[in-house]
């Protein structure tokens, strides 16, 4: 994460600003958010399923990486159960919207890797 009065910031808020597409990368930029996010477009899962789904990562960027999704509201932390307190890892609808430019993106990497 940047400075917020770094130039290199302010040249990406303003990238962002006249560029949708720029602004859509940055939301999904990062090694492990598709990954993630593609896990959980086919169902809703606790922090130890994901682990096990992507072995490479590790537990702390994992965290890191489901809470910035969730800053971004690109998924939903339930708190089933406040004993146990696991949480399940849901899409958000903002999230779901997501879903056809992600199979975009696969399809395209399937044709031209």
């Amino acid at each position: 994460m940047r400075k917020t009065t770094s130039t290199n910031y302010e040249n990406e808020q303003l990238l962002q600003g006249f560029c949708d597409a720029a602004f859509t990368l940055s939301v999904l930029s990062g090694r492990w958010k598709l990954s993630i996010l593609v896990k959980l477009m086919a169902e809703d899962l606790r922090f130890g399923a994901l682990k096990l789904m992507i072995p490479e990562i590790t537990e702390r960027v994992l965290a890191l990486q489901l809470k910035k999704l969730e800053q971004d509201q690109l998924l939903i932390k339930i708190q089933t159960d406040a004993r146990q307190k696991l949480p399940i890892y849901r899409l958000s609808p903002r999230g779901r919207s997501l879903e056809a430019v992600i199979r975009n993106l696969e399809a395209w990497g399937n044709k031209h890797k």
